[in-house]
């Protein structure tokens, strides 16, 4: 299976594994009740994001690897600004997910973000589909993914039970085809392991 060349660089951001080192950081962020809004995990207490953290730090040890928890880092400052994630399935459908602390919202950052995801599910890992799931609410997720090309698939109703309700979730997708068509492919972003 093909693999990412991490980081993955845009004109602003890094998004890199994280480090052990930088679970200060996002605990800033990761129990902010206004960052958590529209985001179906739950993460109740301190010990819910350390068990999360430790988990996301040894899953990179599993070969192969499918799913990339990725830290976001303004390049010019080295701050963590939030978290992003790439998932490949089995069937070749990549699914990508943003989350960022909530004094970086507005800036483009998130588009930023799912663009690079859209170009590396593509280019590095070989996806023949993108998908993004969003809560319906979450209208600021939604302009984001419009901005990286996606285009709003279906809605699905009562998807999944998370913080005592049921969810009902837009999906948005994008085809391989559609993404080369659209523009050719970016060249490699990673840097050197």
């Amino acid at each position: 299976m093909a693999r990412l060349a991490l980081p993955l660089l845009t004109p602003r951001l890094a998004l890199r594994d994280f480090l052990a080192d930088d679970l200060p950081a996002v605990r800033r962020y990761a129990l902010d009740p206004r960052v958590l809004a529209h985001v179906l995990q739950e993460m109740k207490s301190e010990e819910d994001l350390t068990r999360h953290f430790s988990a996301v730090l040894n899953a990179r040890a599993h070969r192969p690897r499918r799913a990339y928890e990725l830290a976001v880092i303004v390049r010019r400052s080295g701050a963590l600004i939030g978290t992003c994630e790439l998932t490949r399935t089995a069937t070749g459908t990549a699914e990508i997910g943003y989350l960022l602390a909530r004094r970086y919202w507005g800036r483009g950052y998130g588009t930023e973000v799912a663009t690079a995801l859209r170009d590396a599910a593509f280019r590095d890992l070989g996806a023949v589909r993108l998908r993004a799931l969003i809560a319906i609410d979450n209208e600021a997720s939604r302009r984001v993914l419009v901005k990286a090309g996606l285009r709003w698939a279906a809605l699905r109703r009562r998807h999944t039970h998370a913080k005592g309700r049921f969810w009902d979730c837009d999906e948005y997708e994008l085809l391989r085809s559609d993404w080369l068509g659209a523009a050719p492919p970016a060249p490699a972003a990673g840097g050197s392991r």
